[in-house]
């Protein structure tokens, strides 16, 4: 009998820890579900822009190798166009082939070194192109030449490049500025209680006054 009382009272103290286990098993259940949703509604979209850059990034391979000795007035920007094709289509291919390249080697030191110097090449890029802004497409006119179709290509990318950070910078100050607003902004129910609270008292001080009127009188 008291065996059983013994068990009973166990089995009682245990429930209550079976059911949060339970509770946080489902509760990690459900989180990963709902990451696992979101991750395939984002992953067209992210296909849809790997494959855009893909194709923009192999547009520039193409261009600057045929516009190679055909810019005179800067001969750098062919070398922009191949250089930064290039390293975008490589570092493209292995963001997308990371899960097969890593069973068999590290990528992370690959692809900080790709964005490096892809980077750098951002940066010489737009002192090559808008130095010379604007260029001369016509070949009669010899060291102020430049291949149209390289030029404006390296041009429309960097501007639109440029154009999307400052969109994105803009967005971001925008975000700070709503929430310092929404920080700053006083609470309205506690305006009221405030309100209530001096009216109390107010209310206190007047009967206060009247009692003592009347006791003097």
């Amino acid at each position: 009998m008291a065996n059983q009382q013994t068990t009973t009272e166990a089995n009682a103290q245990n429930q209550p820890l079976n059911e949060r286990d339970n509770g946080t098993a489902g509760g990690g259940n459900w989180r990963a579900a709902r990451v696992k949703k979101i991750k395939e509604k984002i992953l067209p979209g992210v296909k849809i822009t790997l494959l855009i850059s893909l194709l923009i990034n192999l547009a520039m391979f193409i261009v600057g190798i045929l516009a190679v000795n055909k810019c005179p007035v800067q001969d750098n920007i062919p070398l922009y166009l191949i250089a930064t094709g290039a390293i975008g289509l490589l570092s493209k291919l292995i963001t997308t082939t990371r899960e097969q390249i890593m069973r068999h080697v590290k990528t992370g030191f690959v692809e900080s070194a790709l964005y490096t110097v892809e980077v750098v090449f951002l940066i010489l890029g737009s002192y090559w192109v808008y130095k010379v802004y604007p260029p001369s497409y016509d070949p009669k006119d010899g060291a102020a030449y430049c291949q149209k179709t390289a030029y404006l290509f390296a041009f429309i990318y960097l501007t639109f490049f440029y154009a999307i950070v400052m969109c994105i910078f803009c967005g971001f100050m925008c975000f700070l500025c709503c929430i310092c607003l929404l920080a700053t902004a006083p609470d309205p129910d506690v305006e009221a209680n405030i309100e209530v609270t001096v009216g109390g008292e107010s209310q206190e001080r007047k009967e206060e006054n009247r009692e003592a009127k009347s006791e003097t009188a």
